[in-house]
Order: structure tokens, then sequence, then C-alpha cells
């Protein structure tokens, strides 16, 4: 994995942890210090190719990545 994917992991499960759902793009572009979200966006479907992260929903909704073998509940 690349340092810039396990970044941008690491920084999805401490949002989770904290807030119980899911960061959005953009939050995800400013935790890991990319100034546009189109940077992030472009490791983020990096990632879902690789298995990184998942989703159920089409590319883009927002909130809906999953981080396979984590588990956290909804609040």
């Amino acid at each position: 994995m690349k340092p810039q994917h396990a970044a941008i992991k690491m920084a999805i499960i401490e949002y989770i942890q904290k807030h119980g759902y899911p960061p959005t793009v953009r939050e995800i572009a400013k935790m890991t210090g990319y100034k546009s979200t189109s940077s992030a966006q472009g490791h983020l479907v990096k990632m879902f190719e690789l298995g990184i992260l998942e989703t159920d929903e089409k590319p883009g909704t927002s909130r809906a990545i999953r981080v396979p073998g984590y588990k956290f509940e909804m609040r």
C-alpha cells in the first residue's frame, strides 16, 4: 500500500471513530493535506480498485466509504 493510501485509510478510520459515519471526499482532502478534492478523489478511486476501500453505492456518493475488515456502528 502506498503511503498516501495508508494515510487516507487511517484518516477515514479516525473520522469514523470520532463521528460514527464516513467522511466526505472534501473532508478526506482536508484531513490528508490535499488542496483539491480531485487529488483525494483520484486516490480514492485507485483504493477502490485495489480493494483497500469498498462501497455499495455508485462512485461519488457521499459518506458511502467502507474500510474492509473494520466494523463500526452508525450513530
